[in-house]
């Protein structure tokens, strides 16, 4: 927690309100034009170079809490991660904003319709379908054709053990 604080309040100092000298514009335009007629100083070297150390401390806040934000954010996704117990298998689209989809969760296999709602079309055993089929089917990309021609096959098969049933 200290550390939050200690980034707080390096982000407020450099950041924080200026002071304004002048009150109005006149008297701003004329301290400009005083300073540009002022032969130059080492104090606007020593201005410069602390400018750059306050840029520099800067990126480096914003980078360090850019990089503590991505540490967090993947120790708290992590588990979504690795538990991936569903599998797109594929989808063939039907029209506009209409489409079926194959989804793999645990050992079933989910064939369904996709619109405005989601409506469960078809529940299929795993161990039903080609193994092989179902581990290398191509996921429909700009050329869908051959998840196409397999969905046609497995309807067919299903449509087949409907019958026998």
């Amino acid at each position: 927690m200290n550390k939050w604080w200690l980034i707080f309040l390096l982000v407020v100092g450099l950041y924080g309100p200026a002071t304004v000298e002048a009150a109005t514009v006149e008297k701003q335009f004329e301290q400009q034009q005083e300073q540009t007629e002022a032969p130059k100083t080492e104090s606007t070297t020593v201005s410069t170079i602390g400018t750059l150390i306050q840029v520099i401390l800067s990126l480096v806040v914003v980078i360090g809490g850019f990089l503590v934000l991505m540490r967090w954010l993947s120790a708290r996704t992590h588990g979504v991660k690795t538990a991936q117990h569903m599998k797109h298998l594929g989808g063939v689209p039907l029209g506009k904003d209409r489409s079926v989809q194959l989804v793999k969760l645990g050992d079933q296999v989910y064939v369904l319709g996709v619109g405005e709602s989601i409506q469960l079309i078809d529940r299929v055993e795993a161990d039903t379908l080609d193994e092989e089929v179902t581990e290398h089917l191509p996921v429909t990309g700009s050329n869908g054709s051959a998840f196409l021609d397999t969905f046609k096959q497995q309807l067919a098969q299903i449509e087949q053990a409907r019958k026998n049933q």
